[in-house]
């Protein structure tokens, strides 16, 4: 099947186009650097032409110091954009990336763009599958880098079930080739604390760095305590744990 990734060079497209290789299928990583802009549309028409699906894992992290309206100004504007490209070139299935908590906290500035994006979608004439995930196991670092200030940095005290980038894009992959499924959410198999994955993760890349919880300067604000960042009931849990992840990635052998 051939398969447009539209991100497909960043954290989880770059994985998702391997897999999808490895599958045997035939992906085509839509960016910036291969010649398509979701922002303007060039290259869309050419880059999704014969696909038979595409998946959406584009635009900024969950950690984007963006603000919440040129976020939903870019995810609206985009999503369009690849939506009209994928009508206009026969794709059946249209996948998109979002996260888990959507609709309980207003949450980081990256929330306002993705309900934008969940809102496009679904109205949109290609039958979908909305794909919410919690945040990738590098969040905490991610989070301290953001905030570091010399030779400290702040941390929120989130709870999260944090996944690994790789389960993710094996999950889109399968996701991608088959039926559209409406609403899917997925999380990694064991709840975390944000605070001790940055130490965590800061002490085994040996980066001496003072963390403090707090959600002052922080995308997050207090109405993501307690556990409304965390997967319902009916979330698959993909395999990787934190512990796992920070052992095979930091770890030396």
């Amino acid at each position: 099947m051939r398969v447009a990734v539209v991100g497909g060079t960043g954290r989880v497209g770059r994985p998702l186009v391997e897999v999808l290789r490895r599958a045997g299928h035939d992906p085509v990583a839509v960016a910036r650097s291969t010649g398509a802009d979701v922002v303007t549309g060039r290259g869309l028409d050419g880059a999704l032409a014969g696909c038979a699906s595409v998946v959406d894992v584009s635009g900024p992290s969950w950690l984007s110091a963006r603000a919440p309206r040129d976020l939903e100004r870019f995810f609206a504007a985009g999503t369009d954009r690849v939506a009209a490209a994928a009508r206009r070139a026969g794709v059946e299935h249209h996948v998109v990336l979002s996260v888990v908590g959507l609709d309980r906290i207003a949450g980081p500035p990256l929330f306002a763009g993705k309900r934008a994006q969940e809102e496009r979608v679904r109205r949109g004439a290609v039958r979908t599958t909305v794909v919410r995930a919690t945040p990738a196991h590098e969040v905490g670092a991610d989070t301290a880098a953001l905030t570091r200030d010399g030779a400290s940095a702040r941390v929120p005290p989130l709870l999260l079930q944090p996944l690994a980038a790789a389960d993710l894009a094996a999950l889109l992959a399968r996701v991608a080739v088959g039926p559209p499924r409406g609403l899917v959410e997925v999380a990694g198999p064991r709840t975390e604390d944000l605070v001790d994955m940055a130490r965590r993760t800061l002490a085994a890349r040996r980066e001496p760095l003072d963390l403090h919880a707090s959600w002052r300067g922080t995308p997050f604000g207090a109405d993501a305590a307690g556990e409304v960042l965390l997967p319902g009931p009916r979330a698959q849990l993909l395999e990787t744990t934190f512990d796992s992840w920070l052992l095979d990635t930091w770890v030396p052998g």
